[in-house]
């Protein structure tokens, strides 16, 4: 589903040349456990900006090879100080922008083999609804695929925590999961003084595909104070018939950045027919990856998301 092959749903620092050179002409370096460093004292924000230094690196072997198909997971990766373990990617994967560096070996629904095969991966990172793709890579490679959960936001910690475990720094697994429940904490709190609670469509495509029960943008919407009018569908991400939306009368619309929403969309059943629509209550997200890429920078997708639907 779409959200899922964004999110990985679908999901660096060293080239995989280099790499293999080094295994072949120098003597391995000793592994390194640094104790936790102080910039997780910091927001989340100043933690991300600093850990971008391709210099750093929390506990580098060299023969811990990932493969990351998943743009969430590359970002939890780099977030842990793993960018020197990961030597390839997929074509979504843009941040940070070392990701965009690597050897793409997939785009979330196609994998060349003949690429992985070819870059020796000690294990592949995968999420679930990956399991055609990494039984192919398993059986045929040899490889082992590791899938990590991609539903709701309880998920994200496991991602990190799975990622963590892959490349050797749990201790920054720990510190990171500790200050994200941290601030969306802060941000819940602040969402729960609010005297109302708006009831929001997330329109993640036309005509009417969005978030459903347990999945993660529920888990959202529930977090910065609002109530998702999709939140009784069992499903995740349900495809709505516009008689649907409309029976529902959001309070607010947000909408993903690359729908095409504009004026001619919103004139057309069943939009017109919204109140959210008539009076302006259209939120678009700045940035759909700090929405819908369960990883570090939720943070600043979920402070929008709470200033958006409470908008005044």
């Amino acid at each position: 589903m779409r959200l899922a092959r964004r999110a990985g749903a679908a999901f660096l620092g060293l080239c995989v040349a280099a790499c293999s050179s080094s295994r072949t002409t120098t003597a391995q370096p000793a592994l390194t456990t640094p104790p936790v460093p102080t910039i997780y004292a910091g927001s989340i924000a100043a933690y991300l900006k600093a850990v971008q230094d391709p210099a750093k690196s929390s506990v580098y072997d060299p023969t811990v090879r990932i493969v990351s198909l998943a743009p969430s997971i590359t970002e939890i990766a780099y977030a842990l100080l793993c960018g020197r373990e990961l030597v390839a990617d997929t074509t979504f994967d843009d941040y940070p922008a070392a990701a965009k560096q690597l050897p793409h070996v997939a785009d979330l629904s196609h994998i060349d083999l003949e690429a992985l095969a070819k870059i020796h991966p000690s294990v592949v990172l995968a999420v679930h609804d990956q399991e055609k793709e990494g039984a192919e890579i398993s059986e045929r490679l040899g490889t082992p695929v590791t899938y990590l959960p991609n539903r709701g936001i309880d998920d994200m910690y496991a991602d990190i925590a799975g990622v963590g475990k892959a490349c050797g720094a749990e201790q920054y697994a720990s510190g990171l999961s500790a200050m994200l429940r941290a601030e969306i904490a802060a941000i819940a709190a602040k969402a729960a003084r609010e005297p109302t609670k708006p009831r929001v469509l997330f329109l993640l495509g036309l005509p009417g595909f969005t978030a459903g029960k347990s999945s993660y943008l529920d888990d959202l919407i529930r977090l910065a104070g609002g109530v998702n009018v999709a939140g009784n569908i069992d499903q995740p991400y349900p495809d709505l018939s516009g008689e649907s939306v409309v029976a529902m009368q959001p309070d607010v619309i947000v909408v993903s950045h690359d729908v095409p929403f504009g004026a001619d969309v919103r004139s057309r059943e069943p939009w017109r027919s919204l109140t959210a629509v008539r009076s302006g209550r259209v939120e678009v997200s700045p940035n759909d990856d700090i929405l819908e890429r369960p990883g570090p920078r939720i943070v600043d997708g979920l402070a929008w998301l709470e200033k958006a639907i409470h908008k005044k």
